[in-house]
């Protein structure tokens, strides 16, 4: 596994980033994948699947 952040800060830095990302998706409505790059597009998409695993996952830990 590979964690480039703490583990006692990786939520928060990832909370921080995906805040970023949000406030940009506002800013710039649909303009913002435009801008993007073929890489970056892809980051956005792993993201939003990434999203997807996390909502899925964290659904089951607090059901539990």
């Amino acid at each position: 596994m590979n964690f480039p952040n703490m583990s006692y800060c990786m939520c928060e830095n990832t909370l921080s980033a995906l805040c970023q990302v949000i406030e940009a998706m506002q800013y710039y409505g649909p303009k913002f994948l435009d801008s993007m790059s073929r890489s970056e597009r892809q980051s956005f998409n792993e993201l939003y699947h990434a999203c997807e695993d996390f909502l899925s996952m964290s659904e089951e830990l607090v059901d539990n």
